[in-house]
């Protein structure tokens, strides 16, 4: 049963949050890890798309302004190959340059294989003339498999804004593509136009992989530039849930030690208190069984006191004769009270006046002090203090506590008592100047059997709170090492009606 209980908790306690913890965390490292791939994604198609709409944007303003002075060299062949040449060779970025007439057949350019060929279709030359802009075509043309281009074409207009030609310049996608692996190495991308014609791919393949990608739309054309997002996890990430396990493995443990602690410190706090009750058990039933055999002498002790009363009429010794009888029927009533240990019984409380009681009380404690060699100080205000309680019970816990104060003073001391009333209550206050006791101890004076006595019981206390709980009033103690003990008891002051 223990190790089923200790289970439960180590599952409880350290496996469900541990297992719990991780799953959100690693959800938020994936979401992270998601965030951070996107991220990536994102700035490696922002690269990739301003170079390519630089690339397609100078290449356009280029034809549109040399088609604005290319007219004049329509007629002049030699001058049209020429020009031709220089605009290949001062961009690397061009495969070829070539003029082609009013129906898009190339009658001059860079390369011979494409003389007297249709290189751009009927729509495109029908937009460009229409926009009079340069136009972009989408698809990679080529007789040559060893070509790797698109085409970007200008119209030649004359002063009436018709067509006398063309300029159209193929764009190396070769050398795009070492820029591109320039920029960003090892990156997966693909350029498509926008009927899905796959323009440009590098480490694309078939398209296939489990990574999503990220699309990227360009600015200068209907084009779309889909980069694809790493695969591999960050083997950082993968350290910190690492870390994060062991810690939080650590702290949960950490919390299970302790909660065991506590149970451990429960459960021997609980069977202290069992064992305690079990003695306070005892006690009852063997002040029960004693009872009657204790009362049995002192019957007999009352009797020959009374007989010594009836030999010595004189007033002192009366005197003392009345202090020794009612002391044993304070004797007897300790005896039956004793009994409240076991089973606390119900009792009828009376109204009295604590100065009648403590004038009663008074003649014993300054004889116990004499025998400590004790001075006792008394500060007791001149107006009735009424309250309910057992005359017999208030005296005894008075009469214990202030004993305890004489044991705990040195010779020549002071034990000081205060009879007043403050706020609707009846206190009570003893005062020694004894060795005192600490944090530790002040919390255990009033549980049953402790004691830091030899010979000690450790009951004194306990029953002195019993006996004032059952009076619906308190008992507190406050101490310090060396300088001495306070005990104040407090109970409900009743007023006397007018």
């Amino acid at each position: 049963m223990k190790i089923r209980h200790k289970f439960s908790t180590y599952l409880f306690i350290v496996i469900l949050p541990l297992f719990i913890l991780s799953i959100i965390y690693w959800m938020h490292l994936e979401r992270s890890i998601q965030k951070e791939r996107l991220e990536q994604a994102e700035w490696a198609g922002t690269v990739y798309q301003e170079y390519i709409d630089k690339v397609i944007s100078e290449t356009k303003k280029n034809l549109e302004l040399l088609s604005l002075s290319s007219s004049v060299l329509y007629l002049d062949d030699k001058k049209t190959e020429h020009l031709m040449k220089w605009i290949k060779d001062t961009d690397p970025r061009y495969a070829g340059v070539y003029w082609l007439n009013q129906d898009g057949v190339s009658i001059s350019g860079t390369n011979q294989d494409f003389f007297h060929s249709y290189l751009i279709g009927q729509d495109d030359m029908d937009r460009a003339v229409k926009t009079q802009k340069a136009v972009v075509v989408g698809t990679k043309e080529s007789n040559n498999p060893s070509l790797h281009y698109f085409t970007i074409f200008a119209p030649i207009l004359d002063h009436d804004k018709k067509a006398q030609g063309f300029l159209l310049v193929q764009i190396s996608l070769d050398h795009m593509e070492k820029t591109l692996k320039m920029l960003i190495p090892n990156q997966t991308l693909m350029l498509e136009s926008s009927d899905k014609t796959r323009i440009l791919d590098i480490n694309a393949g078939d398209f296939a992989g489990r990574s999503p990608w990220v699309d990227v739309p360009l600015t200068e054309v209907d084009w779309t530039l889909s980069v694809k997002m790493p695969d591999a996890l960050n083997t950082n990430n993968m350290n910190v849930f690492l870390m994060f396990v062991f810690f939080t493995f650590f702290f949960t443990h950490m919390i299970y030690t302790i909660v065991e602690e506590l149970i451990v410190r429960s459960n021997t706090k609980n069977q202290k208190l069992l064992i305690d009750r079990q003695k306070i058990d005892f006690v009852g039933t063997l002040a029960v069984s004693t009872a009657h055999e204790i009362r049995n002498p002192l019957t007999g002790i009352k009797g020959l006191v009374q007989l010594l009363g009836e030999k010595h009429p004189e007033e002192q010794d009366q005197f003392y004769y009345s202090v020794i009888n009612k002391e044993i029927e304070r004797i007897n009533s300790i005896v039956s009270e004793f009994l409240i240990l076991g089973k606390p019984m119900a009792q009828t409380l009376s109204l009295y006046d604590i100065r009648s009681i403590i004038a009663e009380l008074r003649p014993i404690i300054e004889s116990e002090a004499r025998h400590f060699n004790i001075e006792v100080e008394w500060n007791i205000i001149k107006e009735p203090i009424r309250v309910h309680c057992t005359k017999d019970q208030l005296k005894q816990v008075i009469l214990n506590i202030a004993k305890n104060g004489f044991e705990a003073m040195e010779v020549g001391k002071e034990l000081r008592i205060r009879i007043y009333h403050e706020n609707e209550r009846a206190k009570i206050v003893i005062i020694d100047t004894g060795k005192g006791l600490n944090e530790k101890d002040i919390g255990k004076v009033f549980e049953p059997f402790y004691t830091s006595k030899k010979e000690g019981t450790g009951l004194g206390l306990f029953v002195c709170k019993r006996i004032i709980d059952s009076f619906n009033g308190t008992i507190e103690l406050t101490s310090k090492p060396l300088k001495g003990t306070t005990v104040t008891i407090c109970l409900p002051l009743i007023k006397e009606h007018p």
